[in-house]
């Protein structure tokens, strides 16, 4: 499963403009309101009526009758209502209201995706849209007042928006968020566990010193299985809160053979965030990267990381660790050769030449690998 695991990482987390360090690739993966809003050719709110099943018992039509135009398109101004080719069941006259995004195809008005429509749905959508998309900042403020919404949809969607922000993006709206709003969430027992690792991060880069216990408590042996999933961003609050002990805490994570593979991934999660974050914590990331050498698990990992932050201070190091464990295994050496190439220093071009004797056809690939990303 490791190549699997660090595949799926390694896609989530390899170009920092993709989204947040301390989130898994399937929450980044779906869309959020905002993204369909802005993808679909029009939005409308109505009501779902005379539900029709098919004869088969699988299937069927729902009427949807409009209510309110969020966004509007030539396939349906001209209309009141469109027949949806699905069984929803509906109870007497009193459907819910419901959101549903269309797609123009060959001139019929076709479902792309759609959310219940609760009146805090419809306020909230109306709100962003009107939102400027190039200022991030307020944006992030926007999505942080209603991360505490008794709209579980809406909710659900801003929390997906801190989900999917780029690092840089949060750390430049952070004097939008509270730290005391983020600490009641991380202790309240009803907050989905897939919220806890963001909302970790996000009081570490707000919170002062009398929220550290916070993180004393999330980190206690044994970690709960809330803790265990949401590792990352959980590390990476409590290292910007109390920078020894949080350090402390994700070397311990990072080099426990012991412990999970996944619980490791998501600590060197939280080393990609401060290092997004965190301009002061370089000489702590080095020293993270450098014990992390000779993991087999993570070598090729931290060697990619050092190439595409363009730090090369640990070229050394690096360049030593060929024909050393891990170093004698391929993608560690894909690895290294493919920070050789992209490292400027002199002693880069004369380890490719040496690299070049050995395994001229490894070089060879690599090189021609490189080439085709450009």
């Amino acid at each position: 499963m490791r190549p699997l695991i660090t595949a799926l990482a390694v896609l989530a987390t390899a170009v920092p403009t993709l989204a947040c360090s301390v989130c898994g690739a399937a929450l980044q993966a779906k869309n959020t309101l905002r993204e369909e809003l802005a993808a679909c050719k029009a939005a409308v709110v109505g009501a779902l009526k005379n539900p029709k099943a098919n004869p088969s018992g699988t299937g069927g039509l729902t009427e949807f009758h409009f209510t309110k135009t969020l966004k509007t398109a030539a396939v349906i101004e001209k209309q009141s209502m469109v027949t949806i080719p699905q069984y929803f069941p509906v109870i007497g006259d009193t459907p819910p209201d419901y959101l549903f995004f269309f797609d123009d195809v060959n001139g019929r008005a076709t479902v792309t995706g759609g959310v219940p429509a609760s009146t805090a749905v419809t306020d909230y959508i109306t709100a962003l849209a009107k939102l400027d998309p190039k200022d991030t900042s307020v944006r992030l403020a926007f999505f942080f007042q209603h991360l505490t919404s008794t709209d579980h949809t809406v909710a659900a969607d801003a929390f997906l928006e801190f989900a999917k922000a780029p690092d840089a993006d949060i750390l430049k709206a952070k004097g939008g968020f509270n730290a005391d709003t983020l600490a009641k969430l991380l202790n309240d027992p009803k907050t989905p566990e897939e919220r806890i690792g963001v909302f970790a991060a996000l009081l570490g880069l707000c919170g002062d010193g009398m929220h550290a216990r916070v993180f004393t408590d999330l980190l206690k042996e044994p970690l709960t299985e809330r803790v265990k999933g949401n590792l990352g961003g959980v590390l990476a609050g409590a290292v910007l809160l109390n920078d020894h002990n949080g350090w402390k805490a994700v070397r311990a994570v990072l080099t426990d053979e012991k412990r999970a593979f996944e619980q490791r991934l998501s600590a060197l999660g939280a080393v990609r965030f401060l290092q997004t974050t965190r301009p002061g914590a370089k000489v702590e990331v080095l020293e993270t990267c450098r014990a992390l050498l000779a993991s087999p698990d993570f070598a090729d990992l931290v060697i990619e990381d050092l190439r595409r932050w363009e730090w090369w201070d640990l070229s050394t190091e690096v360049f030593g660790a060929w024909d050393k464990p891990p170093g004698e295994v391929r993608e560690v050496k894909k690895a290294i050769l493919r920070y050789a190439l992209a490292c400027p220093k002199n002693e880069a071009k004369i380890f490719v030449t040496a690299a070049r004797k050995a395994d001229a056809k490894l070089v060879a690939q690599v090189e021609a690998s490189e080439m085709l990303k450009r």
